[in-house]
């Protein structure tokens, strides 16, 4: 009887020791236009990851120190929307031939030192266009050992399935933090991709770099730890949610731009 209720207690203890760490990971997008709230957003506490919009005043310095804080950078890519919204400089269409497409992701990487991933800026329509999304992700496995994470701006998204069939890691984003630009709204919608993580084991926030956003994001993170909450860079959810990788020649127009993109 003794051995069967130590034999017991093993058995009861074993989820305990085995069970995965519940992660997060909290991507700024937007970056790169406000220098003032770009380095505030920098400043956070922790592993936070940075998306930069390329081609913005200030997208290379707040890159810049993002990597020397020992930041995760990636290209915040901005994409054709369904309402036609102005997507600044380096905006991918879908009436774009294919060497302009790809002349637009290379200028795009060239503009951003320190790159490790890519996610879409808007994107509602570009990223349900198949052909547009199959070219993106040649483009990318052509960059280097870049990751997708797409943001899911629209429902009806083919983003991911393209980075799947191209080999590259991907993810895509479970929360938005701030569609409402207000404290409790985005302190709710931590706590919803929070209970996100605990049910699955991890999940990808995005948040902007608002006011609002950044004055919770630097209460809150420092508190995570205590919450059995471990933050990450982004790479280590998309490595953990990427498909396995298989070979593919590259065949980008650019490929040797491409290439040397990467900073």
């Amino acid at each position: 009887m003794l051995r069967l209720f130590a034999v017991l207690g093993l058995v009861l203890a074993l989820p305990a020791a085995a069970q995965s760490p519940v992660r997060i990971a909290i991507i700024i997008d937007d970056l790169g236009n406000n220098q003032l709230l770009g380095r505030q957003a920098v400043e956070l506490p922790g592993p936070v990851t940075y998306s930069v919009l390329p081609q913005r005043p200030y997208s290379g310095d707040i890159a810049e120190r993002a990597h020397l804080g020992g930041k995760e950078v990636m290209l915040h890519l901005p994409m054709q929307a369904s309402d036609g919204r102005d997507l600044g400089p380096g905006g991918l269409h879908t009436d774009m031939s294919r060497e302009e497409f790809a002349r637009g992701v290379q200028q795009n990487l060239a503009a951003v030192p320190h790159v490790s991933g890519v996610n879409n800026h808007m994107g509602s329509l570009l990223t349900r266009d198949v052909q547009a999304m199959r070219w993106l992700m040649e483009d990318l496995r052509c960059s280097g050992d870049l990751y997708f994470v797409d943001s899911r701006t629209d429902v009806g998204t083919v983003a991911r399935q393209s980075a799947r069939e191209a080999g590259l890691a991907n993810a895509q984003r479970d929360v938005f933090l701030d569609n409402e630009q207000d404290a409790d709204y985005v302190r709710e919608q931590l706590q919803r991709l929070i209970d996100k993580a605990r049910r699955r084991g991890s999940a990808i926030g995005i948040g902007h770099p608002h006011p609002q956003t950044l004055d919770v994001l630097a209460e809150v993170l420092p508190q995570l730890a205590a919450q059995g909450i471990e933050l990450v860079p982004v790479s280590r959810l998309v490595e953990n949610q990427g498909s396995k990788r298989i070979w593919h020649a590259c065949s980008s127009p650019w490929p040797t731009v491409a290439k040397n993109s990467r900073l």
